[in-house]
């Protein structure tokens, strides 16, 4: 996997217009005319994964072009652009004048000529483009999306949050988990256009849970010194069932229970070392970190750790 940026501020002054024409058609495969060229500004940020590629752009107004000799050099992928802020109008080849604003996907034929504007000062679209090969359960629905906007729909909305998730921690995960969740990107994306039933079972089992769970676990880190935070009352928050529930955390490995005990024991190891908390005792940061029952506190605590709460806190302030 690799992560790399292109920024038009890190060219020289007096020829960033053409060298960042000269690398957007490279790479992008797009010639860009600034609406402005001596104040043009461009940022992207591209992630590559065997089967995705994903760039997060920030620009000011411009006109991309994708003419026939840039299509062909493009492979036979999908290029979903997905607004942000901003928006644009673009024309394809076989395709009409459209205008794509936030809350829109518009579903590319990456091998098509055509023509964007994008007449914001700083637009912000999140790219992903897939393998059309990846997407032939969904042929149906694809055919009927290409070249043309579609509403962001809570499965879009599900792919573009995961999407964005992936590209922001791409960096800082091993190269199996990337692959994984790469793949859980794909099948998002054939749940969003429509794929056939055994394909958005295969979503249901893998992309649509890994996005879900994520979703269950941010909530409990906003709940998790309340008393009240129980199987129950998330699964309600998250509009699921509590069996359902268990099962998202059945397969990830460990059990509800377990999963909010370790969080909770991560967050007293915290306090316990952070100086801010200095002043109160052990029990108190066990109470305050969820824990009603001080002696499972300091067992669970020793297991996890492999040293009791009295030592984390006494080599955090000595020596």
């Amino acid at each position: 996997m690799t992560v790399f940026s292109i920024r038009s501020q890190d060219l020289e002054a007096a020829r960033r217009v053409e060298e960042f024409q000269a690398i957007a058609a490279n790479i992008c495969k797009l010639h860009i005319t600034p609406a402005d060229a001596q104040n043009y500004r461009s940022e992207t940020v591209i992630g590559l994964l065997p089967g995705i590629i994903m760039a997060d752009t920030v620009h000011s107004a411009c006109t991309t072009d994708r003419t026939n000799q840039l299509a062909a050099e493009t492979g036979d992928n999908i290029l979903l652009h997905i607004p942000v802020s901003g928006g644009f109008s673009i024309r394809q080849d076989g395709g009409h004048d459209v205008e794509c604003a936030p809350g829109q996907v518009y579903v590319d034929p990456n091998e098509v000529p055509g023509v964007a504007e994008f007449r914001s000062e700083q637009a912000n679209v999140f790219y992903v483009s897939i393998p059309r090969s990846f997407l032939a359960s969904a042929t149906a629905g694809l055919n009927t999306a290409l070249r043309d906007v579609t509403a962001l729909t809570p499965q879009w909305r599900l792919f573009l949050n995961y999407a964005r998730s992936l590209h922001e921690e791409l960096p800082h995960l091993a190269p199996e988990d990337a692959m994984q969740c790469a793949a859980h990107v794909q099948d998002l994306a054939l749940m969003a256009l429509g794929a056939t039933r055994e394909a958005a079972e295969l979503a249901a089992g893998r992309g649509v849970r890994a996005a879900r769970l994520k979703a269950v676990k941010a909530d409990i880190e906003r709940l998790l010194t309340s008393p009240d935070l129980t199987p129950d009352l998330v699964a309600a928050r998250q509009g699921v069932s509590p069996r359902y529930l268990r099962s998202l955390f059945e397969s990830d490995g460990m059990s509800f229970r377990d999963y909010v005990a370790s969080r909770r024991l991560l967050m007293a190891y915290r306090q316990l070392a952070d100086p801010t908390y200095r002043t109160m005792t052990i029990s108190q940061i066990a109470m305050q970190a969820g824990f009603g029952d001080l002696s499972w506190f300091n067992a669970r605590f020793k297991s996890a750790f492999g040293a009791t709460p009295s030592d984390v806190r006494a080599r955090a302030f000595t020596g």
